[in-house]
């Protein structure tokens, strides 16, 4: 019976609805915890990576399940905005927007375990100086995407579409430089260098495809501000 006489609306749980709005301004501000969180994974299990230091690569593992159990909040938080909210369009496009980046964040965290995981199969052998080098300039580079995009989410700014997409190039040339070199170290290698190449040319996959998450991300913010995906305006015009 509640709001037939102007009180707000009751739950199957018998609590007041709240406010979409309220509801909203929570769920974001986990998720803008959960991309620090993800930035932080990045910078420390590439650092733990660099240096083989496996005690913090065992604490960014181990981090993960801290992850996890953000991630699974917000979606369920998500979920019952749907349920009970029944959002429409930009607030609707909101929600969708913050599930999407929910996911994208959660893969980061992943794929740095992947990372560390790495430095676990290939210690205690040591990196050359080239290996090293491109590495730790795809860490700073997935690190500082992923930072833009959870930025651009933040303030709700629409422009940083573009401008991640073109920083998306200088990732794919880290990742064609690392895999060349990787194959360059393998050829008429022993077996355990061959592994190591290996090891490492699969490491550069996971950080382009952070990257490629945050070029995601803010395309997903465009999307929620102006209700047009990154492009429309030209294929409208076409």
């Amino acid at each position: 019976m509640g709001g037939m006489n102007g009180d707000d609306p009751v739950t199957d749980t018998g609590e007041a609805r709240r406010p979409l709005q309220d509801e909203l301004d929570e769920v974001r501000a986990d998720i803008i915890r959960l991309g620090a969180m993800t930035t932080e994974a990045i910078t420390a299990g590439t650092q733990a990576f660099l240096d083989f230091d496996l005690q913090m690569a065992e604490r960014v593992i181990a981090a993960d399940d801290d992850v996890d159990d953000l991630y699974h909040a917000i979606e369920d938080r998500i979920f019952l905005i749907l349920a009970t909210q029944s959002p429409v369009a930009a607030d609707l496009r909101t929600v969708l927007t913050m599930m999407r980046i929910n996911h994208e964040l959660e893969r980061d965290c992943d794929l740095m375990v992947n990372v560390c995981k790495t430095a676990r199969r290939i210690y205690p052998h040591e990196l050359d100086p080239k290996t090293r080098g491109i590495v730790d300039r795809m860490g700073v580079q997935a690190a500082n995407q992923t930072r833009l995009a959870i930025d651009a989410f933040a303030d709700r700014d629409p422009s940083w579409a573009s401008t991640l997409a073109d920083m998306d190039d200088a990732m794919d040339e880290l990742t064609k430089s690392l895999f060349r070199h990787s194959l360059t170290v393998g050829a008429n290698a022993d077996e355990g260098t061959i592994v190591k190449a290996m090891q490492i040319a699969l490491l550069a996959r996971h950080y382009e495809r952070i990257a490629d998450h945050a070029v995601t991300i803010a395309e997903r913010v465009q999307f929620m501000v102006t209700g047009q995906h990154p492009g429309q305006d030209d294929h409208d015009r076409d």
